[in-house]
């Protein structure tokens, strides 16, 4: 089944006949990771038993998958990348992965080569170079190196706007816009998970000026993959959030579905930041510029 009618008898069995069924899969392979990134609350729990996943879970994790109707699947950590299992290396999973769902990506913080099969792969850039290294365990300099040496043709970077970042958003954009590899910047908000880093937390002031500023890059042409109806959306979180259209995978083998917070810390819904669920959530309601984003990430 070609895309487009795989989407079409998505959007039929969940817009007509009020199937719940998750559209995308946020599938964390393991704990484990090279950098221990403030804003995270993944890499202190690397020590817990089941904190990296074996092959044959993730196969079978797949295939439950498959079989709930997902048609997106994004590997996530941790540090996805550093994924591995005896024989079988991270290259394996993701062939795995393409024969089953219409689009495979992954969520990386760039500092080994950037050279995954995925059909998307994320970046994860946090400022100019002093705020990411604050942020991000002084990664800036390797990023962008594996930025500018990558092959990979569909390279987006991801930006998380938190207290600390958010009023060099523009200036971050420009720098980003000058690498040549970039297709794209999505942005999210920092979500508190309780662990020691609420300082990056946006007051709803700054969060109300980090989402205007994104929406007025996007006016003026620079390439922000939001839609323009969800930045305005997430200001107060005014939109219909429809979480069953996510399904999260733990490094246990865990699958559950709703909230990417659910079973990861405290749910405060006014707090939200997850985009890629307001996206969703309004490309199912049919609001063109969603239903643009989501082509232009995952099937263009």
């Amino acid at each position: 089944m070609n895309a487009a009618s795989s989407l079409l008898r998505f959007f039929l069995d969940t817009g007509i006949r009020r199937r719940r069924i998750p559209l995308i899969a946020s599938f964390k392979l393991t704990y484990r990771c090279n950098l221990a990134c403030r804003g995270c609350p993944f890499h202190s729990r690397a020590d817990r038993k089941h904190a990296h996943m074996d092959f044959f879970t993730a196969r079978r994790c797949l295939d439950a998958l498959r079989y709930l109707g997902c048609r997106i699947v994004i590997f996530e950590g941790g540090e996805p990348l550093l994924w591995k299992d005896d024989e079988y290396s991270f290259r394996d999973l993701v062939q795995l992965a393409r024969r089953s769902f219409l689009c495979v990506g992954a969520t990386t913080n760039g500092t080994l080569p950037l050279d995954a099969p995925t059909d998307v792969l994320w970046v994860s850039i946090d400022g100019l170079k002093a705020t990411h290294d604050d942020l991000r365990s002084g990664s800036y300099d390797r990023v962008i190196s594996n930025i500018r040496s990558s092959r990979h043709p569909k390279l987006f970077v991801h930006y998380t706007l938190n207290s600390r970042n958010f009023r060099e958003f523009p200036a971050a954009v420009d720098a980003l816009c000058s690498l040549e590899r970039v297709r794209g910047i999505t942005v999210q908000l920092f979500y508190p998970y309780g662990q020691g880093e609420e300082n990056l937390r946006l007051s709803q002031e700054e969060r109300r000026e980090a989402l205007a500023t994104a929406a007025k890059l996007k006016r003026l042409g620079y390439p922000i993959l939001n839609s323009s109806w969800s930045l305005r959306a997430m200001i107060h979180n005014r939109w219909r959030c429809r979480d069953w259209l996510l399904a999260n995978v733990e490094p246990d083998g865990t699958i559950f579905t709703g909230c990417y917070v659910k079973n990861r810390g405290a749910i405060r819904c006014p707090e939200c930041g997850f985009t890629p669920i307001a996206e969703a959530s309004s490309a199912l309601g049919l609001r063109p510029g969603s239903l643009i984003a989501g082509w232009k990430l995952f099937l263009s």
